[in-house]
């Protein structure tokens, strides 16, 4: 009997997804630059907003999940519009 590995899609692999599609040249420019965008907030050591303020520094970190899914979406579309066509 064989066992297959099972593929999980952690935060990192994501991320190292979305570093890769930023090199296809079917991609435009644009999302690329939303998606370059949307990784180095997310691998950014930097607290944009202090959680030492109320509410919104939490906020803050709760937009870095979000923030991923968007970029997914914006990659998984492109290739939705091309195999449209």
């Amino acid at each position: 009997m064989q066992m297959r590995a099972k593929k999980t899609r952690t935060p990192v692999t994501k991320v190292k997804s979305l570093v890769t599609s930023l090199f296809d040249t079917k991609v435009k420019r644009r999302r690329k630059l939303m998606v370059l965008g949307i990784i180095l907030y997310i691998v950014s050591p930097v607290d944009f907003i202090p959680d030492v303020i109320p509410m919104a520094g939490y906020a803050d970190d709760v937009l870095i999940p979000i923030l991923l899914m968007i970029a997914e979406k914006l990659m998984s579309s492109e290739d939705n519009e091309e195999h449209a066509k």
